[in-house]
């Protein structure tokens, strides 16, 4: 009873900070301003004679960083990370509860591969997503993954006690 509670809210808080981390504690590069951006920017002459005349018109807004998108994912896994703890909160079965121990250790080693191998960050090194939120992430992530191995290994030997 204990473990279950312990390990759920270990899990949920590390769910929580997964999100938090990238938006609030050390947030990333935020999406440029689209309002700021006027909306005929660099157009050459002759193509605004080709335009059409409903003044639809497609214009870049502005590049949206690498980190932004590496930000959504971590919140997408930490929604997850909860989720799964919630579960082994409700659930009642030692070998339901190593599996989804293990499901938070695989999703642990993706939530440290997003800003490191598959989306990443900015490319600039003095970028604050580069000095604060992208090892910030996976150290998190690390000490997940550690903490749900943990919890495997414990509520393997507690199986044997059965």
């Amino acid at each position: 009873m204990k473990n279950r509670i312990v390990s759920s809210v270990l899990f949920m808080l590390f769910g929580a900070l997964l999100i938090l981390f990238p938006l609030y504690i050390l947030p990333v590069c935020p999406l440029p301003d689209v309002q700021a951006m006027p909306a005929t920017t660099a157009m050459p002459a002759d193509a605004m004679h080709a335009a059409p005349m409903d003044g639809h018109m497609h214009n870049t807004p502005g590049k949206i960083m690498k980190c932004f998108w590496t930000s959504r994912a971590e919140i997408g896994i930490g929604s997850l990370v909860i989720a799964i703890g919630l579960l082994v909160l409700v659930s009642r079965s030692l070998f339901v509860r190593i599996g989804l121990s293990m499901a938070i250790a695989c999703t642990a080693v993706l939530a440290a591969a997003i800003p490191t191998i598959l989306i990443g960050v900015c490319g600039n090194e003095m970028m604050r997503c580069n000095m604060g939120a992208k090892p910030a992430l996976v150290l998190l992530s690390l000490v997940l993954a550690i903490v749900a191995i943990i919890n495997v290994w414990y509520l393997n030997k507690q199986t044997k006690r059965w």
